[in-house]
């Protein structure tokens, strides 16, 4: 999947978790460096935004000087910080995911990408995560009230193609505490 940008989500303060998700530990790594390693077998580096903490980008640095590393408001919303991405990137077609929802199965990403406009994955009549936008929708997106708007609901209100995977794994939401 050449071309593709991928947009992760991984500012958040993670309160509910007890810190940090991106930090979080996962199959021996953070949380974030799994998902910088796996997404680099959907895309290129270059192809990849994070909104992080500001403070946190040296260290993100070090684990991909490739990745295109976007400071977010940790107190800010989800919607606030894709739109700190969408500013900093260009609009192309993209996926955006949190970090903590590990869909590390290429063939739902694949399954994505061969769709046409706007889609995402179902499993059993439930949609899941990743979600594939193209650009005329992320110039809507761009313009979404951060304080009060969020992606799932203005997607509800969108015609978008769902495409059927036959794995649960796009229902992936790590929400435990950092370790």
């Amino acid at each position: 999947m050449s071309g593709v940008r991928v947009r992760l989500l991984a500012a958040g303060r993670g309160r509910r978790a007890g810190g940090p998700k991106a930090w979080g530990p996962y199959g021996g790594k953070t949380m974030l460096e799994a998902q910088v390693g796996f997404l680099a077998t959907v895309t290129a580096p270059e192809n990849v935004d994070i909104a992080i903490q500001a403070e946190w980008l040296e260290r993100c640095r070090a684990l991909s000087s490739r990745v295109n590393w976007v400071a977010a408001d940790p107190e800010g919303t989800a919607l606030s910080s894709l739109q700190a991405l969408l500013a900093a990137s260009p609009r192309s077609r993209g996926f955006v995911i949190h970090v903590d929802m590990p869909v590390f199965d290429l063939r739902v990403w694949k399954a994505l990408e061969a769709s046409e406009g706007d889609a995402v994955p179902v499993h059993e009549g439930r949609r899941g995560h990743p979600v594939l936008l193209g650009p005329e929708t992320w110039e809507e997106v761009a313009r979404l009230d951060p304080a009060t708007g969020r992606l799932d609901e203005f997607l509800r209100r969108r015609s978008v193609a769902e495409v059927a995977v036959n794995t649960d794994v796009i229902f992936a939401n790590l929400n435990e505490p950092a370790k």
